[in-house]
């Protein structure tokens, strides 16, 4: 009646690929602003106004 769902290894790869993936995207994004010149966080804060 109710089957148990089994994993095989491969569908563990595939969440584990997508987090370390959008981990190193937005560690990536965090270490650019942070080591961002202050010239140039004032030059992209006023983009959008110019």
């Amino acid at each position: 009646m109710y089957k148990r769902i089994i994993y095989e290894n491969w569908h563990f790869i595939v969440p584990v690929v997508s987090f370390v993936t959008t981990v190193l995207v937005f560690g990536i994004m965090t270490l650019r602003g942070m080591l961002m010149g202050k010239d140039k966080a004032e030059h992209m804060s006023r983009l959008p106004l110019e």
